[in-house]
């Protein structure tokens, strides 16, 4: 029943809070990247730092199992090939750590406009709790991988073998050297799990938050027209509704504008990385028949293929409902609402017009593009799959010309 009960409130204040930036953050301290400035106690500070030192020197120590494999790699080409394909994910996933942390800044203003408009206006409860809902499941299913790769480290001593073994120049240390790289190894696949879900986790709060935002923008729209009275009220109504409208449809183009950088280099990083390990850890699991190793490896690379559709589908989604905006005005009842006399035809030409703006920044997507070179979408995840394939192909023939 206590752990019932503790289950129960975790859960309950999981779901509850409902901001999509909390997991975000949470994350973002676990894996030693960032600690929101207002909590300013020592101790929250220290595990901050000791997190942040352990997530290196876990780095540190896998640069060294590769350095030593390059040296054995006539020998063992196969442990080398492990070492530098493990070392490379963790390059690839601090290369992301380091991209969400250099445009951080902006991050953060998107997240202080976000809740700003959460505050104020009400969202319908039913669409923003089932995004909520996505964005804390799919980070706590991530940092449940990291504990139950901590299981089979446990359990497993074919795959502490494989993957674990401790480098032999720092073996020759000692055993202090010995106890701690064990201390190093149990902790790693958890903090490491946390660093890639900053990205993951980061993206899903960004993305969902954007359209649930646009969603609310179109259901404005939508609303041009709703609660009309007589000629004076209802033109002055109009005139205050489009206002408000448009200025919140402006106010979300510049906060996506100012936060494209960051978009274009993470989908830059992430479909090009996903490519290459993609490629070679296909062409590892293919060429050495399968090892403890390689099932890890495989719901790794599920993972990374899983991560960049989900993404080019939030970039779809969003799209979408930028189009819908406009369909939503196109569908307006402009010839019975909007009735042109002499006196109101200055009023008339002006509503006509702001309207019309709107609707042609409706007409072409919002430019969200992977490093500038073609826009997210469907279609370059299906690009992502035949890059690699053709890596693979590569990879294969380099193989039997060997």
């Amino acid at each position: 029943m206590q752990w019932n009960g503790i289950l129960r409130r975790i859960q309950q204040r999981l779901y509850v809070e409902q901001d999509f930036f909390r997991p975000y953050e949470i994350l973002l301290a676990l894996s030693g990247l960032h600690l929101d400035g207002s909590r300013n106690k020592s101790w929250v500070r220290v595990l901050f730092m000791v997190s942040r030192t352990v997530l290196l020197l876990q780095y540190a120590l896998w640069a060294d199992r590769f350095y030593l494999g390059l040296i054995d790699a006539p020998q063992h080409s196969g442990k080398a090939l492990h070492y530098g394909n493990t070392f490379g994910v963790l390059t690839m996933m601090l290369v992301r750590m380091l991209v969400v942390r250099w445009y951080l800044p902006n991050v953060e203003q998107l997240m202080r406009y976000l809740r700003e408009q959460r505050r104020h206006r009400k969202l319908r409860s039913s669409t923003f709790r089932v995004s909520y809902r996505k964005i804390a499941n799919i980070a706590v299913t991530f940092q449940l991988i990291g504990l139950a790769d901590r299981v089979v480290f446990c359990f497993s001593r074919t795959y502490r073998e494989e993957l674990y073994e401790m480098p032999s120049n720092l073996v020759e240390l000692g055993w202090p050297m010995v106890v701690a790289l064990h201390v190093l190894s149990f902790d790693f696949a958890s903090r490491w799990a946390a660093a890639y879900n900053v990205s993951l986790t980061g993206m899903n709060s960004i993305m969902m938050g954007l359209y649930d935002e646009l969603v609310d923008i179109a259901d404005d729209y939508s609303r041009m027209f709703e609660g009309a009275g007589t000629d004076g009220e209802f033109w002055t109504g109009v005139e205050r509704h489009i206002a408000q409208t448009v200025k919140r449809h402006e106010a979300f183009i510049s906060q996506l504008n100012q936060l494209k950088p960051f978009l274009h280099i993470t989908f830059l990083v992430m479909l090009y990385s996903a490519a290459l390990f993609l490629a070679i850890g296909m062409f590892m699991i293919t060429a050495n028949g399968t090892t403890m190793y390689d099932v890890i490896l495989s719901g790794f690379l599920f993972a990374l293929l899983l991560e960049c559709y989900w993404c080019c589908r939030l970039v779809d989604r969003l799209n979408d409902m930028n189009t819908k905006i406009g369909d939503h005005l196109y569908s307006l009842a402009w010839p019975t609402e909007l009735q042109y006399t002499g006196t109101n035809a200055s009023r008339y030409r002006q509503v006509r017009s702001s309207l019309l703006i709107m609707m042609s920044m409706t007409q072409k997507t919002l430019g969200i593009s992977c490093g500038g070179m073609f826009e997210m979408s469907s279609e370059a995840f299906a690009s992502l799959v035949k890059m690699t394939y053709t890596v693979l192909m590569f990879l294969r023939d380099t193989q039997n010309l060997s």
